[in-house]
């Protein structure tokens, strides 16, 4: 691990990809820029020195980079909030990218903004916000031209208000800056569907699901997903109709869930995405929890721990088993 870069300005960071370029350590560079809708950022690949020049540093990099790994070759430089390391380091252990063909740069993450939730906190729509600037533990914003001001913890993302991870987990470089969670440490919410009946979970989760319209949006950007073939695609044998119905949405999101268990690292880029808004995090969160609880595995955290489900122990419960 080289030692941090003393500043965080946008031109350092610039300065370190383009002599990474010019080294010849990196064919490619993943990073952000400023997105064509407001309050977005867009993913930036530079193949060359040139591509940089849309190079951005904001309150709104949401998307996981990761990602974009599965489809690039080569030796990648790439951008990495604390969260979305452990996406790489999940990757790397499953053997779909090799650890000496990246270059990965820390960056500090004060927490990311959530507009759909700056905009609720704000009762108005998102449309009406004008601009979303940090002062200190609060957020300013101005809608229709009136000033207000929100407490920081209603305008994150909701993961990032249990963040565990504010520093990038592997790294060869960091940028200067505060690697501190960006709110003090609470714990989660519970999820008040647990306790419920099964029932009561089976509403709930048929309601969820007969809305899905089988996009697809969780699964491409999933960096979890990565087999070269889909199961909805297989005809020969057909698992699951492609097409949207509530039993086939159900077999589809379950069978996702569970071959994901393990390697989701909870970066909630599925829901972030869903046109629907369905709650996929509820379920990532309670299959994390189990893989916690059964196995003592958290997803994308160790490099050297063998992943839960591809592994035996004589130990390993059992009780499953009717």
């Amino acid at each position: 691990m080289s030692a941090p870069i003393p500043e965080i300005k946008k031109d350092d960071l610039v300065a370190l990809v383009k002599s990474l370029f010019q080294e010849g350590r990196i064919d490619h560079f993943l990073g952000y820029q400023k997105g064509t809708v407001k309050f977005k950022t867009a993913p930036l690949i530079a193949h060359k020195e040139e591509d940089l020049q849309g190079l951005a540093v904001d309150d709104f990099f949401h998307s996981n980079l990761a990602l974009y790994l599965k489809e690039i070759k080569g030796r990648v430089g790439i951008l990495t909030k604390g969260c979305d390391s452990r996406s790489l380091v999940t990757l790397i252990k499953e053997e779909q990218v090799k650890r000496e063909d990246l270059y990965i740069v820390g960056i500090p993450c004060p927490g990311q903004i959530d507009p759909k939730r700056v905009a609720a906190a704000a009762t108005c729509a998102i449309e009406e916000l004008e601009e979303i600037n940090r002062r200190g533990q609060e957020m300013v914003i101005r809608v229709n031209g009136q000033e207000k001001t929100l407490p920081k913890i209603q305008a994150l993302m909701g993961k990032c208000l249990a963040c565990h991870y504010p520093q990038p987990l592997i790294f060869d470089a960091l940028l200067a800056g505060d690697y501190v969670a960006p709110v003090s440490p609470i714990t989660r919410s519970p999820d008040d569907l647990r306790p419920k009946p099964i029932a009561e979970k089976w509403a709930f989760w048929s309601g969820q699901f007969e809305r899905c319209i089988r996009c697809y949006a969780c699964r491409n950007v999933c960096p979890a997903c990565f087999c070269p073939r889909c199961l909805v695609e297989e005809n020969m044998p057909q698992w699951v109709s492609p097409l949207p119905s509530q039993g086939d949405n159900f077999v589809f999101h379950l069978m996702r869930l569970m071959h994901v268990a393990g390697t989701c690292v909870s970066c909630g880029e599925c829901e972030r995405v869903c046109p629907m808004e369905i709650p996929l995090m509820k379920l990532n969160e309670k299959m994390a929890d189990d893989i916690k609880e059964l196995f003592d595995f958290v997803a994308g955290v160790d490099l050297d721990k063998a992943l839960p489900l591809r592994t035996y122990r004589q130990e390993d419960p059992d009780d499953f088993i009717k």
